[in-house]
């Protein structure tokens, strides 16, 4: 795992550029760095050594037959097989044992072809210096970040690319002006939903996607595309069982390639646990982590320990020390741009301390979305249902029932997910966009709130990305899916988990997101897949090969924190000192937020997610020098 950043053109003082660049990739990449700038193109590489730890491989690597040079974050797991393929049909020779030249070696054999036959997380920049070309390619689900931006250089275009929005802000000529509708959708959906960034002309490089610079153009092409996985099929496969084991065991078994120990995060949940039971079945010596909360109903740490008991693992439990909290800047920051899942918190402490001990972990990302694992499955079939028939008469017109629900400020929490149901009767949407409704965080009326007002004035005639009714033609459930994949998964759930890990020198692998066991789930029929009241229904048939009932059957928990008491606590002082900021009042109504915080100590009143959106958003428009 590393850090990428460049630049096209020669501009003055190169390497001072780079070197700027570099200094914000460090803890993406702490064990060497390097850099290449000529005439044409400037490059830099920072590394975390885990695959061929001989200094040969450092980058920015250059391969003396072709003359192509190449910067590379992730890791391309089925890199032997393609390797092996190479010798036998080039006779190419190889001087490490790295997946970086195996991927220079295939762009010379395959031309840009070469990344649809890769299977794993990675950003890639290659300079083919015979054609004058920069080739900027990202993994088919976006696991790995790629930003880019472009700039004029006496008069022609020119190009910058960065594995963060943080190395990317010292790239040349870099605009700082804030794009109003990224600042929008990050306020309703916690995330930036969309390609953009939270930065005028800076953009997300898409999954599956190619981006070619030459002659001073940009040229995009696909060699993903998710959409079409999900179109209806006039005939579909019969699972598997044997099968669908194999591929499960295929993809873990090459997640776990690697010259440095592998550790996994343990929550005690389907996903982790099974990973961490065909770990141990492929003879790994793994070991596993854990965070755990002093809150009870957030704490999940009994549920991990059982099942390292049960599977002989070595399990180590990190408790979050509230005087940790106090740094909450650094996490936030360390995104690049705001992002309030709640989730981040654990998630970077996990990371954190395990990132002192293992420079590689699994993770169970993915596979709530290819195994139909979220509630909101539940919730929006169930609201289907309803909507249907008369019930939704009485929901639609008695919406004062939630009010007289009462409010539990705990992580599992039944009442607050029946409130949440009533009120999407109260909107009215298109039965398409309830399954984005479970999760907003704010909508038109409260932004208008919140806002100072002559920002909701800009901002409310902005039009924001959403879950997409065009798509494709396809059935209701795979829709929401497909949307998951897109929306959810690929800029909430991988930004967090990319973010948090490598702000701590780990590298996070994702199991789930194997190519082939997406491939295989894609040609099931959807109602082998999904079914209304049971989760995960086709990942606990394989479960029970491994794992016992107690953890198979168990209510899905989530990673959450507990914000809403944080807020009324441990974060509640730093966000009142933040109101006093002259860059912060100039996003918010401060009467209105203070209300809000006030309110939130109130035990039937819940505002911690909207506070934590807040929270994270002024600590980032505070620390950063932008034009709003």
């Amino acid at each position: 795992m590393c850090g990428i950043c460049g630049f096209t053109s020669r501009v003055s003082d190169q390497k001072g550029y780079l070197d700027k660049m570099i200094d914000q990739l460090r803890s993406r990449g702490p064990d060497a760095k390097g850099i290449y700038f000529d005439n044409n193109i400037n490059l830099g590489h920072t590394r975390l050594s885990i695959i061929d730890l001989n200094e040969r491989s450092n980058q920015p690597f250059y391969d003396k037959q072709s003359g192509n040079i190449l910067v590379f974050n992730g890791e391309i797991y089925n890199y032997k097989e393609i390797k092996k393929d190479l010798i036998e049909k080039t006779n190419c020779t190889f001087v490490t044992t790295s997946d970086t030249e195996v991927i220079l070696k295939s762009y010379a054999h395959y031309g840009i072809d070469c990344f649809s036959k890769f299977d794993g997380m990675f950003a890639i920049g290659i300079w083919d210096s015979s054609l004058s070309k920069l080739i900027l390619a990202r993994d088919r689900f976006g696991e790995k970040p790629l930003y880019y931006n472009c700039f004029k250089e006496n008069g022609k275009k020119q190009i910058s690319f960065a594995s963060n929005l943080n190395s990317l802000k010292h790239s040349p000529k870099f605009n700082n002006s804030i794009n109003k509708k990224s600042l929008k959708s990050y306020l309703i959906n916690n995330y930036v939903n969309s390609y953009e960034t939270f930065y005028a002309d800076v953009y997300n490089i898409k999954p599956g996607s190619i981006l070619i610079f030459e002659n001073n153009q940009i040229t995009e092409r696909k060699y993903f595309n998710i959409n079409n996985y999900f179109k209806t099929k006039e005939k579909y496969k019969k699972f598997d069982l044997e099968e669908f084991d194999q591929i499960i065991n295929d993809s873990i078994k090459s997640r776990l390639i690697s010259d440095v120990d592998i550790g996994i995060f343990l929550s005690g949940g389907l996903d982790s646990s099974l990973i961490a039971s065909v770990a141990k079945k492929l003879g790994t010596n793994i070991k596993s982590y854990t965070l755990s909360f002093e809150e009870e109903s957030f704490d999940e740490s009994d549920k991990a320990s059982y099942v390292s008991n049960y599977l002989e693992i070595k399990n180590e439990k990190f408790v979050v020390n509230k005087n940790e909290l106090n740094n909450l800047d650094e996490i936030v920051l360390s995104f690049g741009e705001p992002l309030s899942d709640t989730s981040i918190i654990p998630t970077y402490f996990l990371s954190k301390h395990v990132g002192k001990k293992v420079k590689v972990c699994l993770g169970g990302d993915g596979g709530d979305e290819m195994f139909f694992g979220y509630d909101t499955y539940t919730a929006s079939k169930t609201y289907d249902i309803i909507n249907n028939s008369n019930l939704n008469f009485i929901l639609e017109n008695f919406q004062f029932l939630k009010n007289l629900l009462p409010i539990r400020k705990t992580k599992v929490n039944l009442l607050y997910a029946l409130r949440r149901f009533i009120e999407a009767f109260e909107t009215k949407d298109n039965k398409f966009f309830v399954h984005e409704f479970w999760r907003k965080i704010n909508d038109e009326l409260s932004l208008s709130k919140i806002l100072n007002n002559e920002l909701n004035n800009e901002i409310s005639k902005l039009n924001i990305e959403t879950y997409d009714i065009n798509i494709l033609d396809t059935d209701i459930d795979s829709h929401r899916n497909l949307c998951d994949f897109k929306f959810f998964l690929e800029r909430d759930i991988l930004v967090k988990s990319d973010r948090c890990s490598m702000a701590n020198s780990l590298e996070l692998r994702s199991p789930f997101l194997s190519y082939n066991l997406f491939k295989y789930m894609s040609d099931l029929d959807p109602k082998q897949k999904f079914k209304t009241f049971e989760k995960k229904f086709l990942l606990k048939k394989i479960a029970k090969k491994y794992l016992p009932k107690k953890i198979i059957n168990q209510k899905k928990r989530g990673f959450n924190a507990p914000v809403s008491n944080w807020m009324n606590n441990e974060f509640n002082q730093h966000l009142k000192d933040l109101f006093n900021s002259q860059k912060v009042k100039q996003i918010f109504n401060i009467r209105e937020v203070e209300k809000i915080l006030v309110e939130n100590k109130n035990n039937n009143i819940d505002h911690g997610n909207k506070l934590f959106n807040i929270f994270c958003l002024a600590i980032w428009i505070n620390n950063n020098k932008l034009d709003i």
